[in-house]
């Protein structure tokens, strides 16, 4: 497995780090909850070109393989019983995510 999407990481704040060679790179709210990650492989590391973090439930990163560029979202929906704006709010932000991709 070269790029792992995690979900539920409880990290405040947008970061990224080396761990063992391996680039982490998350996002989180405020609040101790939620938080969305992207996990890259230690061969792919340097081929990492741009993270963006959207909110606490989305974020993607923009990586170089071989001549092409490859964009990876990690996102993690709010669950059932959350408030519908909530939702609504979480879809609306994917599909600036997804339309901002070229």
């Amino acid at each position: 497995m070269n790029i792992a999407c995690i979900q539920e990481t409880k990290w405040m704040g947008a970061k990224a780090r080396k761990i063992d060679g391996y680039k982490l790179c998350y996002s989180g709210g405020t609040r101790v909850r939620n938080g969305v990650g992207i996990l890259v492989d230690k061969g792919l590391v340097d081929r990492v070109i741009e993270v963006k973090c959207k909110s606490d439930y989305i974020m993607s990163i923009k990586l170089v393989v071989r001549v092409k560029v490859l964009n990876v979202i990690s996102g993690y929906a709010p669950q059932a019983g959350l408030a519908d704006h909530i939702r609504r709010v979480f879809w609306d932000e994917l599909e600036e995510v997804i339309q901002s991709l070229p």
